[in-house]
């Protein structure tokens, strides 16, 4: 029985051909190529050419493996086994044509697969590079155009303090929407950076969804009034007043709907609600909705207004940076929501959101806001004489912010240096209550400069309150100035109510 299965698989995949010593056939089996008794082996295939040299080596043996041979239009892979005896030599054709072309697809599909890997990697590389080169350029240009707002927004304040025209009041007028616009366009570049690499997170607190609505309502009708333009906000009252949740993403999301309806309603109405949807156990369903009379945007866009630095293609003259939609829908997908539209080119657009808000267990009622341009009169019971403050900082113009501002408050005595090498000089040699340092000075920045005063040994430098003032307005690079020693960073630009405001709370 074996030897049946043995003659039969063997017959199907072995030939043999005998040859004499001029490489001329004198019998083959042709159990796998047709062979004619007295051809020359040398015209069956271009291989078997050096057959004849190798015959004149009588006693060897020679193996060929893996050979391609296609004899009269037969494709078969084989290996040869040339065994060269007397008086006739043995030609073995052993066809092994499945074996190697499975052996190949394995061997394509592994280099198929280590090249796949090897291109992940690459552009995983080339995508985490993008990503490095991305956030340091939006850093650097985060760091670069803070100083010079902060610039802007301290001649406007000043300015705003002295005797105008009307006509200078209301440039003045523009050139603070200029400079809120600017803010908000810088706030989105950065949120849309954090957004995009993950580090963006929410943060849920008690606040007041009633007030925050009265401010955009404020605000809005008055720029729409401005605009010829009626302006027309609904809230319902189900909707508890306190509610929890990211209140400065909330301001952003909405902001640039309002925005937005803002920029491209020409005539008409804009229409700005908050309705209650439901409510169960703690938490309720709130639907914010912005309608305008506006230009519309086309059904093939409604997709694509969403995509960062996009704007429609309705009006080339509509000022902005293409990045509020985009801010929108990464801040409502973080938050659990999505943004949805509907639209009709020439009629107008309606964008809307279904947030859930919890009820806060303890509902702190805000205490009366103070009046941050006076100090307080606790503080200066505390205090005999006026409080002897240390400005570090190298743009004179944010100097002269400053100075004007704790000037009018007629309670600081004011020293300012332009060097941080100069600091610790400074501390050793005058009394001073409090520090505002700028983390970005020549010879040693600011961090690194608190770190020394923290670790002085003289209690009165080394406790000193130390303020940090920065054009850095990432979230880890507060962080790390925080842990440098700095009780409070303010970032800039920054107003002059809100200098004085952390000033006061550190001095508290």
């Amino acid at each position: 029985m074996l030897n049946e299965y043995r003659h039969r698989f063997l017959n199907e995949s072995l030939q043999f051909i005998l040859l004499d010593n001029n490489s001329v056939v004198v019998e083959s089996d042709d159990s796998i190529f047709r062979v004619m008794q007295g051809e020359s082996i040398t015209e069956l295939h271009p291989f078997f050419e050096s057959i004849p040299s190798l015959l004149e080596s009588e006693g060897e043996t020679f193996k060929f493996l893996c050979i391609h041979l296609c004899i009269h239009e037969d494709f078969r892979i084989v290996d040869i086994t040339i065994l060269n005896e007397k008086p006739n030599s043995v030609l073995i054709i052993n066809d092994l044509t499945e074996h190697y072309e499975s052996y190949q697809s394995a061997a394509q599909a592994r280099n198929e697969s280590v090249i796949k890997t090897e291109l992940t990697v690459i552009k995983n590389n080339e995508l985490e590079e993008r990503e490095r080169f991305k956030n340091l350029f939006i850093q650097n240009f985060s760091h670069e155009i803070r100083n010079p707002l902060t610039s802007i927004v301290a001649i406007a304040n000043i300015l705003s303090d002295t005797q105008l025209t009307d006509q200078q009041r209301k440039m003045l007028d523009f050139l603070k929407e200029s400079n809120a616009a600017l803010k908000l366009m810088l706030e989105d570049i950065l949120s849309l950076g954090a957004i995009d690499s993950g580090k963006l997170q929410i943060h849920e607190k008690s606040f007041d969804l009633t007030k925050l609505f009265r401010l955009l309502h404020f605000t809005y009708k008055t720029k729409a009034k401005q605009k010829n333009i009626e302006f027309v906000a609904v809230f319902d009252e189900r909707i508890p007043d306190f509610v929890e949740g990211d209140r400065l993403r909330l301001y952003q999301i909405l902001t640039n709907l309002l925005y937005n309806a803002l920029k491209y309603t020409d005539s008409g109405k804009i229409s700005f609600s908050v309705s209650f949807n439901q409510k169960w156990a703690n938490k309720v369903s709130v639907r914010f909705e912005v309608s305008d009379t506006g230009v519309g945007i086309p059904e093939e866009s409604l997709e694509s207004v969403f995509e960062s630095f996009t704007q429609l293609d309705v009006d080339q003259n509509k000022d902005g940076s293409g990045l509020g939609l985009a801010i929108v829908k990464g801040l409502l997908e973080l938050m659990g929501s999505k943004i949805k539209v509907t639209s009709q080119v020439g009629q107008g657009s309606v964008f809307y959101f279904d947030l859930l808000l919890k009820y806060p267990l303890h509902v702190v009622q805000e205490e009366p806001k103070r009046n941050t341009s006076q100090i307080p009169r606790d503080i200066k019971r505390k205090a005999k004489d006026k409080v002897n403050l240390l400005v570090v900082e190298d743009d004179e113009r944010i100097q002269t912010l400053i100075l004007k501002t704790l000037v009018d408050a007629e309670f600081f005595n004011v020293e300012i240096l332009n060097d941080g090498a100069d600091v610790l000089k400074e501390l050793v040699n005058n009394q001073y209550n409090l520090v505002l340092m700028d983390v970005d000075l020549p010879n040693i920045s600011g961090d690194q400069l608190t770190r020394l005063i923290r670790e002085f040994p003289f209690k009165n430098i080394k406790d000193i309150p130390i303020i940090g003032l920065t054009a850095n307005a990432f979230n880890e690079q507060i962080s790390s100035y925080l842990a440098s020693g700095m009780n409070e960073v303010l970032t800039k630009p920054f107003e002059k109510e809100d200098l004085l405001k952390a000033i006061l709370g550190v001095l508290r």
